[in-house]
């Protein structure tokens, strides 16, 4: 009677280290493949963002401010207005929530801090970020942010991506010298905190510039890599250029990113011409590998390498800067 032979020991191995180099040559590829998923979707948020933009601008004339702080209370205090990505949730199809705001009031007003505030939206998700909508509490950090009316404390969302307001002085002598000269030396965005842009005031082109961009992480702290720096809110006791802010949705800051940028590692904020995935604090920053992806005017999404020249990045954050960009 024949009797089937068993498998070795050293056979057993060999097949589990085959089975083993396998997986290890598979896993590359399904990382791979769902990373371009997770990418895909976060082009569609922006896609979105940038059609409910339009939608607002054709029925107010404008592009909403990214943030206004333009008014005051009885008493004098400033009255910080809700941002952007609040003012176009009605053509996100978020009505409802919508309707629970008191437009007139500060973003931190307790009739605006509901729980309504604090939902995590997927629309201002990337789901490559492992902010994932987080809810936390933030608070008024320095003593020059203040006294502003509302509570000096809010409750909020995280959301992944943020505003294109302008480029700061400081950013713009490091990565340009002769920017006044050679690019008229404007450095206003589109959504910022001094006035509201229309269509017609682009001059440089609706198809060149940018309105919204990634900015992944919040309210941690991350730096290149990615790797996370620090955990909220531990960094805020430093203050200053470390501290993130708004990164949620519903955060009136969330319509203040004016380009700070960094050196190469992340972790000398306002000293270097790094803007994009260096540092998730007044710059740009994705967990897509080597880019970071905007909306433009035109309504657009394109993905942006983060080793583009920080002068193009200037150019694209710029509407009247009056040298136009070629996109490749």
């Amino acid at each position: 009677m024949l009797r089937r032979r068993a498998f070795t020991l050293i056979e057993l191995l060999v097949v589990i280290a085959i089975i083993a180099i396998l997986v290890g040559l598979l896993l590359p590829a399904v990382q791979k493949v769902r990373e371009a998923g997770n990418r895909a979707r976060c082009q569609n948020n922006l896609k979105q963002m940038g059609i409910a933009l339009h939608m607002y601008h054709d029925g107010n004339g404008t592009f909403p401010w990214g943030y206004n702080p333009n008014t005051k209370d009885s008493g004098g205090k400033p009255l910080v207005l809700l941002p952007w990505s609040v003012m176009i949730l009605p053509y996100l199809e978020q009505g409802a929530i919508y309707q629970k705001f008191n437009l007139s009031l500060p973003f931190n007003d307790p009739a605006n801090n509901g729980p309504w505030a604090a939902a995590p939206l997927k629309v201002y998700q990337c789901p490559s970020s492992p902010s994932a909508g987080r809810v936390f509490t933030d608070t008024w950090t320095f003593v020059n942010e203040g006294p502003f009316a509302g509570n000096p404390s809010w409750t909020v969302s995280a959301s992944d991506y943020i505003a294109t307001s302008g480029v700061l002085g400081a950013f713009q002598k490091r990565a340009w010298v002769n920017y006044s000269k050679d690019g008229g030396g404007k450095k206003d965005g589109i959504l910022q905190d001094n006035r509201q842009v229309s269509i017609n005031m682009i001059s440089d082109g609706t198809s060149s510039t940018w309105m919204v961009g990634e900015m992944g992480g919040g309210p941690d702290l991350y730096v290149a890599g990615p790797k996370l720096f620090d955990t909220a809110p531990a960094f805020s006791a430093t203050g200053g250029k470390f501290t993130t802010a708004g990164l949620a949705w519903a955060d009136s800051l969330n319509g203040e990113n004016w380009l700070q940028g960094s050196d190469q590692t992340g972790t000398q904020p306002g000293t270097g011409t790094c803007a994009i995935n260096c540092l998730n604090v007044s710059a740009f920053f994705s967990f897509h590998s080597g880019s970071a992806n905007f909306v433009f005017a035109d309504g657009s999404v394109r993905t942006i390498a983060a080793s583009t020249d920080p002068k193009m990045v200037m150019l694209m954050i710029s509407y009247s800067d009056g040298l136009r960009v070629v996109i490749p």
